[in-house]
């Protein structure tokens, strides 16, 4: 898949998806317009720029491996794991059902900010060359 380079700092380039394949004569996946509306600005991502793309370039980019997979279990299962041990603490300290609710949901929000502090400039994307 090819990006333009936004921005670039120090090991990282935030990239603009560029749609190659939105032609009626082949497939096209849609990932490049994806859940948005035609008005609106297209999503950009960060990608690790180890090999010094500069701001304007077009590149081809690509998921680390696994890349998937780890974002999943790291925005999904983690949270979700603590939320599940939280209700079976506070069920066990005998807490009420709300209760426990309440105290699973408030840790869920607190595991949240601290996933977003912590992957503020986490990325699975790297920058594969120039075109």
């Amino acid at each position: 898949m090819y990006a333009r380079v936004v921005t670039t700092s120090k090991n990282t380039a935030e990239i603009q998806l560029v749609c190659t394949d939105a032609s009626p004569e082949t497939m096209h996946c849609g990932a490049c317009s994806m859940g948005q509306k035609p008005a609106v600005k297209a999503e950009t991502v960060l990608a690790e720029n180890s090999i010094g793309a500069k701001a304007g370039d077009l590149v081809e980019f690509a998921v680390r491996e696994h890349g998937e997979l780890k974002a999943a279990a790291l925005l999904f299962i983690l949270p979700l794991t603590v939320f599940i041990i939280v209700l079976g603490i506070a069920g066990s300290a005998g807490l009420g059902l709300w209760q426990s609710f309440l105290a699973g949901t408030a840790l869920l929000g607190a595991t949240f900010l601290v996933l977003q502090m912590m992957l503020k400039h986490k990325t699975y994307y790297y920058i594969a060359g120039i075109k």
